[in-house]
Formats: C-alpha cells, sequence, structure tokens
C-alpha cells in the first residue's frame, strides 16, 4: 500500500506569513514613495525587505517535503527542490513519540492542549519527523511507518 503524505493548509501559511508581511511593505514603502512622499529615501528599506522576504521564502519552501510510505522504501520530496531522499525501513534505528506543550494564555488559558509527533532516528544521525502540525494524514503515516518498519526488522531478523 502507498500512502502520500497531506499537507496542513495552516502549515503552509506559517511558513509563507514572513515572506508575504516582508514583501507587502516593501510594496507599501514604494507606494509611499510613487504617491505621497516623492524625496523619501525607502530604497534601502525596499530592497532589505524584498531580500529577506525572498530568502526566507525560499528557506521555508525549501525545508518542506512531501513523504511518500512505500512497502520498501520511505520517500522523501521537497517542495522547492524537489529532490527526493529514499529512505530504508532497515536504516531506521528507533522512533520516538514526543509530546510538544499547546499554547497559553493568560487571558484565556489553554488554548491548545498539544499534540504528539513521531520522530524517527535514522543510522547516518539525521531524523524524520512526521507530525500532525505538518500533515493531514498523520496518524495513516505513522501507523504505515511502524508497520512495514516492524514487518522489515523481522524478516530481517529471521
Amino acid at each position: 500500500m502507498i500512502v502520500v503524505s497531506k499537507f496542513e493548509k495552516l502549515y503552509l501559511l506559517r511558513n509563507a506569513i514572513i515572506p508575504i508581511i516582508c514583501i507587502g511593505l516593501s510594496g507599501l514603502l514604494l507606494d509611499v514613495k510613487i504617491y505621497y512622499k516623492k524625496d523619501a529615501d525607502v530604497y534601502f528599506p525596499i530592497f532589505f525587505l524584498l531580500i529577506l522576504g525572498c530568502l526566507v521564502l525560499f528557506y521555508n519552501l525549501n525545508s518542506i517535503y512531501t513523504l511518500v510510505v512505500e512497502e520498501k522504501t520511505i520517500t522523501k520530496i521537497f517542495f522547492l527542490s524537489r529532490k527526493t531522499e529514499r529512505i530504508s525501513y532497515a536504516s531506521i534505528k528507533s522512533s520516538n513519540k514526543e509530546f510538544i506543550n499547546g499554547s497559553y494564555s493568560s487571558e484565556v488559558g489553554q488554548i491548545t492542549p498539544g499534540y504528539y509527533r513521531h520522530i524517527f532516528n535514522l543510522e547516518n544521525g539525521e531524523k524524520l519527523i512526521v507530525s500532525p502540525l505538518y500533515f493531514k494524514n498523520y496518524n495513516q503515516l505513522v501507523t504505515e511507518i511502524s508497520l512495514l518498519a516492524a514487518n522489515f526488522s523481522t524478516k530481517s531478523s529471521l
């Protein structure tokens, strides 16, 4: 069975909100320069905000990945560069279930109770993080990866 991850829309929005604000502010400064204050020296802030927004956008989009869970491997496809990494189930050393505390506000109290995310530790020292913050089908991904990794380890030990 092949399982393809589905992005959580709010996760994509969170990764794009700072660049959108930077690019919007640079557009606002340019608007001020053109229509209101023709002698204002706003070129440096405009270029700084544009460059900062583009750099943050490229960094954030390159850190987002899609998971394709197959019978033999897990394929990790990065969003922007389309670079693929193949992770075999034999390279999964262990998995940890980590609890992330929810948000707390002094005015209204506990906003969210928190959530669990799975961290799969790989042989090369890297980590594969599967979180409900990133993926809509988090439970299906974790179940399938855990099942296939357990099946692979029992087959290799026989």
